[in-house]
């Protein structure tokens, strides 16, 4: 049924892209002020999962997957490029008492393999709500990683105690990036958003007291994930009912972005479901830059959505530390499969693109999308999210 509301339709045109017309999309350049900024290729990544959450097998095969693909990951061994990602509690980068430890944070940067740093603000399924990890899955292993105690529950705050409002977010991105040298951004699902512009507002006034892009605090990216993520550890109420959806937090903060002229400055990636050409298509048309995925993964890995994953028992392999049960995933198996879908991702969305006339995705914009509504008509993206202009006082 295509004429469920809410179905993206895309414009195809009557002189569509030939082959030998055809393009791979460009890569994106973020943090151009850092020291080590990282031009990213892949339109789809793979998306925040903890070792812990996922099991070793697991790891191993998401991280050969995405070199194999050349994609990045938010964690993983094997080559691939790592986004390592901060939570609330910040294993890895913490000191005894959860404050973030320098010490430990250079040290993760000095790989080369690790090109950007996420601080996770909030999660799909659970704004508002730590890590949850329980204690029949923290291992000697995961213990010693994360600098916790074996078998005992791992519950990270519900926020970063050292970001409490929008300058100490800003502090925070910008103290990170100076110890690291590479790019910084932040991870959160969209609610209330006049906090949003009033960080845009300090970012310019930074920019107009004469702060250099390589010193100012303005994130290099935002991850935008939405109530539309999941976890195989939330509360129902949070993840049911709290937080925007993708299909309206995505445009509003690519908007404000645009309004207060940040949006080549700060580049912005969507999260939250998006696992079809469709679902990333519409996010490049909306303005993203790159897309993460967690769920799509997941089901190249195996995953049969059990909802066992806070169990250890997952009867797949993916999210146990039981030997047993790992024995049925071979990362080199699967590791090719993780390979194959991020690559017909790229087919199906170019096959998009080169049908509403466009040499490679990254050219696709709102007018090429439609969205159907109540009636079963639908009505042009750029109509219901017209494309915004800088205002003029940051022109």
């Amino acid at each position: 049924n295509i004429t469920v509301p809410g179905t993206a339709l895309f414009v195809n045109c009557p002189y569509p892209t030939l082959e030998q017309d055809a393009a791979v999309s460009p890569p994106v350049l973020i943090g151009k002020g850092c020291r080590e900024p990282y031009q990213a290729q892949s339109l789809i990544n793979i998306s925040g999962m903890s070792f812990g959450a996922i099991s070793v097998p697991a790891v191993r095969a998401l991280s050969k997957g995405a070199k194999l693909a050349g994609c990045w990951m938010n964690t993983g061994e094997g080559g691939c490029d790592i986004v390592f990602q901060m939570g609330t509690a910040k294993y890895g980068v913490r000191t005894e008492d959860g404050r973030l430890d320098e010490s430990k944070l250079q040290k993760i940067a000095s790989h080369p393999e690790v090109k950007m740093f996420e601080i996770k603000l909030s999660q799909g399924a659970k704004p508002g709500k730590g890590g949850i990890l329980p204690g029949s899955k923290v291992t000697q292993e995961i213990a010693r990683i994360r600098g916790i105690t074996p078998g005992q529950d791992s519950i990270s705050p519900n926020r970063h105690p050292e970001i409490g409002n929008t300058q100490e977010l800003l502090d925070f991105v910008s103290n990170v990036r100076k110890v690291t040298g590479k790019p910084t951004g932040f991870k959160l699902v969209m609610g209330a958003y006049g906090w949003f512009e009033d960080m845009c507002k300090i970012i310019q006034q930074d920019k107009s007291n004469g702060i250099a892009e390589c010193d100012d605090r303005a994130p290099d990216f935002i991850t935008v994930d939405s109530s539309d993520g999941g976890t195989g550890a939330a509360p129902m109420p949070l993840m049911d009912d709290v937080g925007l959806p993708v299909r309206e937090s995505l445009p509003m903060v690519v908007d404000i972005l645009t309004q207060y002229g940040l949006r080549d400055r700060i580049k912005v990636i969507a999260s939250g479901k998006l696992i079809t050409p469709a679902g990333v298509a519409w996010a490049l048309c909306v303005g993203a830059d790159f897309v993460t995925s967690a769920r799509g993964f997941m089901f190249a890995l195996g995953c049969i959505q059990a909802l066992k994953c806070n169990k250890n028992t997952c009867p797949t392999g993916i999210t146990t530390h039981n030997k047993h049960l790992q024995r049925g995933l071979d990362p080199d198996e699967k590791s090719v499969r993780v390979k194959n879908f991020a690559n017909k991702i790229h087919y199906g969305v170019g096959l998009i693109a080169h049908s509403c006339g466009v040499s490679h995705p990254r050219g696709l914009k709102r007018f090429h999308c439609r969205i159907v509504q109540e009636n079963g008509r639908s009505l042009p993206l750029d109509e219901l999210f017209p494309v915004q202009e800088v205002k003029e006082e940051y022109r």
